[in-house]
């Protein structure tokens, strides 16, 4: 009667009768109960035994003694045991709506304790995993940790940590903790719309949000995983995506042994752990890619056979390699403590700080001073120092490197060496064998006038050839020098000024230039070192092809450039890379110098020069790589 009248006071209600004490327990264990009302009379047991009873097991849940045997003794007895509330019978219905009001207002109370302690829980969880959060050195170390703490808190019995496979769309767990049993083993999760992706693992990492099963048992989304699931107690669930920046990093799973354990305010907390684990996964993977990035950097820096330094705006080192530390001779501990001018000689120390000073204030610099050793030993090195800046611009200090020159020094003495030598030699040359030639081309003259002798032509030829020897070989010793400074010159007016000064003994000779006078660029050239390659191009013709030679010069229309070409005999495909090398010559007249000559001043204008044939069949000579005049 009760029962009936009570569901008639409150559509929320729903009331399940037991006729003992005993009943009543068994009830309990069956299903899920939200209050208890009891009379004070039972079979076997009383209402305050049965309340005693119950606390044991569940010491907050709502329990009114509903009785027609009130006394204050009971009443004192009912609320000593832990009873919600006690309520005397009456006749009629108003006592029943008492009743009805008094059990949804003690269910409320104890709905609201629950959840209060509920969320209080999950803070407590919350801050317990952030701590071991902190305190983890590794992306292991913070999955372990976090499916321990979880697995440790009550009602939860179960969690692990999983990613996705892009290749296979299945969910692979990677750390878990608590009842498992090898439930993992058993089951199969994917992130696809098939039935193994419908649970809330599948859903949440498609949908990148908190996906539940409150109730394993009835859910019929979770069928395929439902009988291992209860088989180790779970009861409801939660898939919670690891997601930092758009980027997911996993997914945490979480197992409680009650149903409907994932509430509103549950879920959001549990929503915050998630952002936390992959706020601190995010950290750990950029400082790893970071570590990861710096010994790169460092073996890179410490293979060079050069110095590396980083200096502060202050002058002082802040980083070096290994071959700066090597070479310096001191730990890593005296040369945080060291200041770089420190590093140089005294006689050096200022033009060091100079350089220093420029870099930083102009953005770069090179200097070549001594590296001083903590030994005191003296070696040469060319430093160069760039500006360091921060994302905004600010100075920082300055980086730079330091090869060591000894080497080059070395090399450089004997390159002086040589250098006096053929100075020395292109004097010889001039003084000790230019005079008596002159005696010999003189006398030669003499005994012209007076007498007629083939044999006096053969040893004339023989002095202008060791005359053109000793032009050459004082060009290659002494005159042989950098390209000094670029002038504008017509082409077609070099040549003929060249031409000239070679054509005498070939009065059949002929020149023509191919310019047209109002297009002929100006070429930017060393006006004496494009003489002597003009005379040495025209001196070789004349030694090939013949004292009655025609030789063209013309400008290329397309490319700045211009070239020489004749209709003498020509040179032999396979030879014409060879008569650009010294002592290369197929003429008794030859030196076999001038072409040479030719291409040294090519290159060192920056010029390139090939020989081919002619349009008349005969050699042609093409220089190209011109910068022209505007």
């Amino acid at each position: 009667m009760a029962s009936e009248i009570l569901a008639q006071q409150s559509d929320q209600l729903n009331v399940v009768t037991a006729a003992s004490a005993a009943e009543g327990l068994d009830r309990l264990d069956e299903r899920s109960v939200d209050c208890i009302v009891s009379d004070y009379r039972l079979p076997e047991k009383d209402g305050i035994e049965l309340l005693k009873a119950v606390r044991e097991e569940y010491p907050d849940l709502p329990f009114i003694l509903f009785t027609g045997e009130g006394s204050e003794a009971v009443a004192s007895d009912a609320i000593a045991a832990g009873a919600t509330d006690y309520l005397r019978k009456g006749h009629g219905t108003e006592r029943y709506e008492l009743l009805a009001n008094r059990i949804e207002n003690a269910v409320e109370q104890y709905r609201t304790n629950q959840r209060a302690a509920e969320l209080e829980r999950v803070r407590a969880l919350v801050s317990n995993i952030d701590q071991a959060l902190i305190r983890a050195s590794s992306l292991s170390e913070i999955k372990t940790r976090v499916c321990e703490i979880i697995s440790d808190s009550e009602p939860y019995r179960f969690a692990w940590i999983g990613e996705r496979d892009s290749e296979t769309d299945r969910i692979e767990p990677q750390t878990w903790a608590g009842v498992e049993d090898a439930y993992l083993d058993t089951i199969v999760v994917t992130a696809d719309n098939s039935r193994t992706g419908q649970g809330p693992a599948g859903t949440a990492v498609r949908e990148r949000r908190i996906a539940t099963v409150q109730n394993i048992q009835d859910d019929p989304g979770f069928e395929i995983w439902r009988e291992e699931a209860l088989d180790r107690g779970y009861r409801s669930t939660a898939a919670v995506p690891l997601e930092y920046n758009n980027t997911l990093y996993g997914l945490l799973c979480v197992y409680s042994s009650r149903q409907f354990a994932f509430a509103e305010g549950e879920q959001a907390l549990l929503g915050e752990l998630g952002n936390s684990i992959s706020h601190a996964i995010h950290s750990l993977k950029i400082r790893d890619e970071l570590r990861a990035e710096r010994t790169f950097t460092d073996q890179a820096l410490d293979s060079l056979a050069d110095i590396f330094y980083v200096l502060d705006s202050e002058g002082n080192i802040q980083r070096c390699n290994e071959q700066f530390a090597r070479l310096a001779g001191y730990t890593d501990e005296q040369i945080a403590d060291l200041d770089a001018v420190s590093l140089f000689p005294e006689d050096e120390q200022d033009a060091v700080a100079e350089a220093i000073e420029e870099a930083l204030t102009t953005g770069q610099s090179t200097i070549e001073a001594d590296f001083l050793t903590a030994e005191g030993k003296r070696t040469p090195h060319e430093f160069t120092a760039d500006r360091l800046t921060d994302q905004d611009g600010n100075l920082i200090g300055l980086v730079g490197t330091g090869r060591d020159i000894s080497e080059r020094t070395r090399r450089e003495r004997e390159l002086q060496d040589q250098k006096e030598q053929l100075e020395q030699f292109a004097a010889t040359v001039s003084h000790d064998l230019r005079n008596p030639l002159n005696v010999i081309q003189g006398r030669l003259e003499l005994v012209q006038a007076e007498h007629s002798s083939d044999h006096l032509a053969v040893i004339e030829t023989a002095t202008d050839r060791m005359e053109r020897i000793v032009e050459d070989l004082l060009w290659l010793a002494r005159e042989q020098q950098e390209i000094g400074s670029l002038e504008p010159v017509a082409i077609d007016a070099a040549a003929e000024a060249a031409w000239k000064l070679v054509s005498d003994p070939a009065d059949e000779a002929e020149l023509y230039c191919d310019c047209e006078a109002d297009t002929r660029p100006l070429v930017k050239a060393d006006t004496d070192q494009l003489r002597h390659l003009l005379e040495n191009l025209f001196r070789n013709t004349i030694d090939h092809a013949g004292l009655d030679v025609t030789v063209v010069v013309g400008i290329f229309g397309d490319t700045p450039g211009f070239y020489i070409e004749d209709d003498g005999p020509g040179i032999p495909a396979e030879d014409r890379e060879k008569v650009f090398e010294a002592g290369y010559s197929t003429s008794e007249s030859g030196t076999g110098l001038g072409l040479n000559i030719v291409k040294r001043v090519a290159d060192a204008h920056g010029w390139d020069i090939r020989a081919t044939e002619s349009s008349m069949g005969g050699t042609r000579f093409e220089i190209t790589g011109l910068e022209t005049v505007e």
